[in-house]
């Protein structure tokens, strides 16, 4: 049967045709205290001093009804432990009390970026309470409070629809098909949450307001900095598509890649589905239900995947027919993930490792008279029908085989939180929620916005800027010197005998350079304001930092008084008496020499112009 020609890739003119369209949505982290208690905000990974356990279950929104997604994690029938420590987790975080009053200095900070992206502030902040049962909040709902609406990205032409305050979900640490485990230093950390409107129509161009969003949010005195700290998602559609949202995407550099690969995968998962449809394909009965049943030819199987689920407790190897999808399971949709991939990732949510089909056999220890056998079993015909295989637990296989086929015979795009993967594609994380999984927070206070001192942060670009003109500093060296904290009017004011220039050499060029000399690592940010006081203080030389670094990175004691700095005129005696005994050496072992012998006493430069002084004269 003729299969629809699939793209490999698509070019910049095809994603213009094809009605590009994405909204991002940017999750930055607060420092301080958490938004609903005095909690400090340090996200721990030692072991912790106690552990709980919970069931979480979905409850109706506030509409009366139950929320897909929250309904998809109830159906998995997982528990959940929680792991906290006696001195940073409190019942709060536990949903043993009622939270507290809201974190002021998040609020000043979230207010800061709407007065920034001059939106329209909420007279009145009320939290909601966002149902997630996926076991990332003890108390199955996240806090989220809408602070403001309808705002302009400064400089770009993109929309802000909202901005909210959240509270940061616990972190993973381990999980399976029974249980996840969770970490809660990192529940109830204040999160600010800025959704763009979808105005962005090329990868480029999602790319360039991420990096600028971050930057805006950098530019807060109290956000938090490092890997995990600052999350994307990212909203992309095509003309017939659906929005699909790419979850927590961290790397602002694979931002454009992700968006082309979901845009090249919707467009082929439409060419599929009108290629089933025109081949009138089914995956139900005539009955119109979905049909699956146990497989007997693989009971002796080598394959060891197949072996494995079936030596479980009541383990089973169900199959269902596929009619007409002959040829299509195995075709590419991204890179590295074919329409086969999609199918499995359904199955896969239901606690199983994934699927086989009928396009990728014989493979993985199934034989091809194996495949004959099962196509035999299910009464397909080879040449126009296709087939899956589970093997698992018959409770699991069940669920897993069933929201594959339910899957398979929907012939159209879903609306899905899908996570990224390496390479830009993406795998099917749930069922993309709605309005029904929110319902008012009856435990926090409606809270009255006042603006009057709210200010306008001093966006980072603009720092950077008045650096390089006010210091004559590189752009990438003026980032570090921002990134680090540095205030160089400070530094200038504490250190006036010293130039900016070695100030920052000593903070950004000599690490490196020990790295590459000795292979030793330097942490500058606790070593450099000794050592620039010192210099300061004329008790060293500047030709001693690196010998004075080296003796630190190796944890050695250091006898400051060897570098302390002699004065050229009490040298010039000795000096001469080598000169003189060097006299038909080159001019550059001269300078060796002397500067071998004075090393770290005695301003290099100095030396050496007093050297050919000498050897001059």
């Amino acid at each position: 049967m003729q299969v629809p020609n699939l793209k490999k890739e698509l070019s910049t003119e095809e994603l213009k045709n094809l009605g590009l369209k994405s909204g991002i949505e940017i999750h930055q982290q607060l420092e301080g205290k958490k938004l609903f208690c005095n909690c400090p905000t340090t996200v721990r990974d030692d072991t912790p001093d106690f552990k709980i356990k919970r069931y979480l279950r979905a409850s109706a929104g506030e509409s009366g009804k139950i929320d897909a997604a929250a309904l998809a994690e109830t159906k998995k029938q997982k528990y959940y432990e929680y792991e906290g420590y006696n001195d940073t987790t409190c019942l709060v975080e536990l949903d043993e009390e009622p939270p507290g009053e809201v974190n002021q200095e998040a609020l000043s900070a979230i207010l800061q970026i709407a007065k920034l992206c001059k939106m329209q502030v909420v007279d009145q902040l009320r939290f909601m309470r966002k149902t997630v049962v996926n076991g990332s909040n003890t108390s199955a709902f996240q806090r989220t409070g809408l602070v403001a609406l309808n705002g302009k990205l400064p400089g770009h032409d993109v929309g802000v629809e909202s901005l909210l305050l959240e509270e940061e979900a616990c972190k993973e640490i381990e999980k399976n098909n029974e249980r996840t485990i969770y970490n809660l230093s990192r529940l109830g950390i204040p999160l600010i949450e800025i959704a763009t409107a979808p105005d962005m129509n090329s990868p480029e161009q999602i790319a360039e307001v991420s990096e600028y969003i971050g930057m805006m949010l950098r530019s807060l005195k109290n956000v938090k900095r490092g890997l995990g700290t600052i999350r994307q998602d990212v909203n992309i559609s095509i003309r017939d598509g659906v929005r699909v949202e790419l979850k927590g995407v961290q790397d602002l550099k694979s931002i454009a890649t992700i968006a082309h690969h979901e845009a090249l995968r919707q467009y082929n998962l439409l060419e599929i589905f009108k290629t089933l449809k025109e081949r009138k394909a089914s995956v139900k009965g005539e009955d119109g239900k979905i049909h699956f049943q146990p497989i007997n030819a693989l009971k002796t199987t080598s394959s060891e995947v197949i072996k494995s689920g079936l030596q479980k407790p009541t383990g089973v190897v169900y199959g269902a027919k596929l009619s007409g999808f002959a040829g299509i399971i195995g075709l590419e949709i991204q890179a590295g993930r074919r329409y086969g991939s999609e199918l499995s990732d359904y199955a896969k949510v239901m606690g199983v490792k994934g699927l086989f089909h009928s396009d990728e056999l014989p493979n993985y220890g199934i034989t091809e008279e194996e495949k004959q056998a099962i196509f035999l079993e299910l009464e397909c015909n080879p040449e126009e029908d296709a087939f899956i295989i589970i093997a698992d637990k018959e409770e699991i296989a069940k669920r897993a085989m069933f929201a594959a086929l339910e899957r398979a015979a929907d012939f159209n795009l879903r609306k899905e939180v899908r996570s990224d993967k390496q390479g830009g594609a993406s795998s099917f994380m749930r069922p993309m929620p709605g309005a029904s999984r929110m319902y008012p927070e009856t435990d926090v206070k409606p809270l009255f916005i006042d603006m009057s001192e709210i200010e306008v942060p001093i966006l980072l670009s603009e720092k950077i800027k008045d650096l390089e003109k006010t210091y004559g500093i590189a752009p990438d060296i003026a980032k570090r010197v921002l990134r680090d904290g540095l205030h160089l009017k400070d530094l200038h004011a504490s250190y006036p005998d010293i130039k900016i220039s070695f100030i920052l050499d000593t903070y950004y060029g000599l690490p490196g350079t020990i790295k590459k000399k000795h292979g030793l690592d330097v942490d500058m940010l606790i070593h450099a304001p000794s050592l620039l006081q010192k210099l300061q203080a004329g008790e060293i030389t500047k030709d001693s930092f690196t010998e004075i670094l080296l003796l630190l990175a190796q944890e050695k004691p250091v006898d400051y008084s060897l570098f302390m700095p002699v004065s050229i005129d009490s040298l010039r005696e000795e000096i001469t008496k080598i000169v003189l005994t060097m006299k038909d050496a080159p001019l550059g072992a001269i300078i060796g020499k002397v500067m071998g012998t004075y090393k770290g006493q005695v301003d290099g430069k100095i030396l050496s112009d007093l050297v050919r002084e000498l050897v001059n004269q």
